[in-house]
């Protein structure tokens, strides 16, 4: 079987060159990044203060009955 001696060879290589430690950093800036950017567009839309009022009038519809 050549299966673990391949994976063996892939693991022993990932731990010489330092693995992707640095990676992880950079995938949550993106992720991050791209939250601030589809708030802002919603912000920037106007729609921000139409799910404000939904959210209010479901509330007060939920309270009144």
């Amino acid at each position: 079987m050549q299966k673990p001696k391949l994976l063996k060879a892939i693991v022993e290589r990932q731990n010489r060159r330092g693995g992707d430690r640095g990676q992880t950093v950079f995938e949550y800036l993106g992720i991050i990044v791209i939250i601030v950017l589809i708030i802002g567009a919603i912000v920037g839309s106007g729609l921000a203060a139409a799910i404000a009022g939904a959210i209010t009038q479901a509330l007060t519809d939920i309270t009144n009955n």
